[in-house]
């Protein structure tokens, strides 16, 4: 597979087919494709194709995918379907993004969740400011929290930053 055929295949819109090479490029870790996948992870309106993309790039392990995949789960398009792009964060040193992790722990309950298992893994390797500022965060979003679970869930989130 060369790098034109997988862009004219996702530019064409086959989106079964794209999905099909996607995975196999993840499959290979193929750093080859990493630059074409980051481009379509920010260019498709398709959650379909932006999750293959999306895991792809968390098997391959490439650091440059790190950025375009915090910045794609910060976009207003993704709600609703950031679950997958949390999970390929997994393969990724998120310490520097983890006010925009934290960010999220009022999102639904799937990210929610999610994004809380990501700051338990790297809790201990937080600086006391970058603690400081997710406590802050998170006060904030109880202070505006209505629904008493929620707030429950923030306030036990609220530990991992101690």
């Amino acid at each position: 597979m060369n790098k034109l055929l997988l862009e004219n295949v996702i530019n064409n819109g086959d989106l079964m087919e794209a999905v099909k090479m996607i995975e196999e490029v993840g499959e290979k870790r193929d750093n080859e494709f990493t630059s074409i996948l980051i481009k379509h992870l920010g260019s498709t309106d398709s959650p379909i194709l932006r999750n293959a993309i999306a895991i792809a790039l968390a098997d391959i392990r490439n650091q440059e995918a790190i950025l375009p995949l915090i910045n794609v789960l910060k976009h207003p398009k993704t709600e609703g379907s950031r679950g997958t792009l949390l999970y390929a964060l997994e393969s990724f040193d998120i310490v520097p993004h983890i006010v925009t992790i934290t960010d999220l722990l009022d999102d639904n309950f799937e990210v929610s969740r999610h994004s809380f298992q990501l700051i338990s893994g790297v809790a201990n390797n937080l600086s006391s400011t970058q603690k400081e500022i997710c406590k802050q965060l998170i006060k904030d979003k109880i202070a505006d929290e209505k629904n008493k679970n929620n707030r429950t869930f923030l306030l036990d989130s609220l530990r991992l930053f101690n």
